[in-house]
């Protein structure tokens, strides 16, 4: 049943691999129709689905609704969506092939989840096509080393990795810089509290001096046990 709202064509038939009966290949379209969730239904068999432009929340139904098993291609792009952490060890996950996520609200992801995920996909690394530019990354050293480590890895899946940058300051004008090109110093810089400053200078001067000086009066003490003699620079105070 085509869900209320929404478009619903079938774009090609196919042969199944395993029955070799034909099955056809649906494409739902539920662009810009306001769904803040997931359609509860769809027709048997949807591989692709746009809910592009809604204001949709949750990835939940893709693990709990079996109607979604079968989606192939999805497109998310422009909702509200600021976790895929629902989708983590789920059947959806490692099978996809299109995930669009662009202009969304994720800050962070789970690198490691998603990592898994695209490791057991059966789809990759040819048909697997992910987006996750325009979100407003936290660049910060928790989470961007893993993050980057990841984009590298499948830069040749994500598709608009140019795009996937951080997210600036409100104080901060200059253009968001590209996370994959990030250096690890730029990121994981020591807290103000850490940093060298005048006083800490002033302060190891002086310690350094004080070691002077009680070295020279050890040695001083020294040689006037050894010699007898006096150090110079007593024998010319009047």
């Amino acid at each position: 049943m085509c869900p209320e709202r929404c478009s619903c064509t079938m774009s090609d038939v196919v042969r199944d691999p395993h029955n070799f009966e034909l099955e056809p290949i649906i494409e739902v379209n539920c662009s810009n129709k306001n769904f803040l969730e997931f359609p509860p239904t769809l027709p048997n068999k949807t591989k692709t689905l746009a809910l592009d432009k809604n204001q949709i929340r949750s990835l939940m139904p893709l693990v709990t609704n079996p109607l979604y098993k079968d989606v192939q291609d999805l497109d998310l792009d422009n909702n509200f969506i600021d976790s895929i952490e629902d989708l983590e060890g789920s059947y959806w996950f490692s099978h996809f092939r299109v995930l669009s996520l662009r202009n969304n609200q994720l800050v962070q992801v789970p690198t490691y989840a998603l990592d898994n995920a695209l490791q057991q996909n059966p789809n990759m690394p040819e048909a697997v096509r992910l987006f996750l530019g325009e979100n407003p990354w936290k660049c910060d050293c928790s989470f961007i080393p893993s993050f980057q480590d990841l984009l590298r890895k499948y830069q040749s899946q994500v598709e608009d990795i140019a795009d996937v940058k951080c997210s600036p300051p409100e104080s901060d004008k200059k253009s968001p810089a590209m996370i994959i090109t990030l250096s690890r110093s730029a990121v994981c810089r020591l807290p103000n509290d850490y940093a060298v400053n005048a006083l800490d200078m002033v302060n190891g001067i002086l310690a350094s001096l004080i070691i002077l000086i009680l070295g020279k009066l050890a040695y001083d003490y020294y040689h006037f046990k050894r010699t007898g003699r006096l150090p110079w620079i007593v024998t010319k105070i009047p």
